[in-house]
């Protein structure tokens, strides 16, 4: 008879089967007696297969599921408090002029009467090049603002109190002449769009340049009545 060689590999296997299923080898069913496929599978006390898919499934003990969770008594971090900055200086508030507002324009105050500053300048109303309601000039104005030359000056009454004034005048020069000018009178003004003005709680200052031509007005609105 000829002998042929056993594999280690299964020689390895039959040795592992033998050391964990003894019971089952050491045991001869008896065919008369049928028993369920499941328990030839598994000696007495071990897991079938079907406990063994479910205990699989289940977490080994003292292992976590998956996602970060805190085990039973674990302290949870402390709560982190931002930093704190230090101390920042006050943002200067650009919405109003740094210096005083003027009280009045050309020694006329803000909200004369009609007839005090009529007294007083002698102005008249506008006619031409067509009469303008509320608008009057003083005869002999002096036609300058610091350096610029200006063509018109204007006094607004318009409920007969003195609440606003206009120059118009020409050129670029003319226009930086006259913003200089300001600025030596009330600081640095602010820029919104194409106009560069100063603000007051009852006085606005607004100077504007288009096409050549320039404006620049002065308006008084009386503080409200506490």
């Amino acid at each position: 008879m000829r002998v042929f060689p056993v594999p280690a590999l299964a020689v390895f296997v039959l040795a592992a089967f033998f050391v964990s299923a003894p019971c089952a080898l050491a045991a001869t069913p008896d065919p008369a007696t049928p028993e369920p496929l499941l328990q030839h599978a598994a000696p007495s006390g071990a897991p079938g297969i079907a406990q063994a898919g479910a205990l699989s499934a289940a977490p080994a003990a003292g292992e976590q599921k998956s996602g970060v969770q805190a085990e039973p008594g674990e302290t949870p971090p402390p709560f982190i408090l931002r930093p704190k900055r230090p101390p920042q200086p006050a943002r200067p508030d650009l919405t109003y002029a740094t210096r005083p507002a003027p009280k009045s324009f050309r020694e006329l105050p803000w909200g004369v009467s009609l007839e005090q500053a009529k007294a007083s300048l002698g102005l008249v109303a506008v006619t031409s090049p067509k009469p303008l309601p509320g608008t009057f000039q003083r005869p002999g104005e002096l036609l300058k603002l610091g350096q610029a030359d200006v063509r018109t000056v204007a006094y607004y009454f318009p409920r007969g109190q003195f609440a606003g004034a206009g120059i118009m005048f020409e050129g670029e020069a003319n226009f930086f002449l006259i913003k200089d000018h300001l600025i030596e009178l009330y600081g640095p003004g602010r820029q919104v769009g194409d106009r560069y003005g100063w603000t007051w709680e009852s006085v606005n200052i607004d100077l504007r340049m288009k096409s050549g031509a320039g404006e620049l007005r002065y308006t008084y609105e009386p503080p409200a009545k506490k």
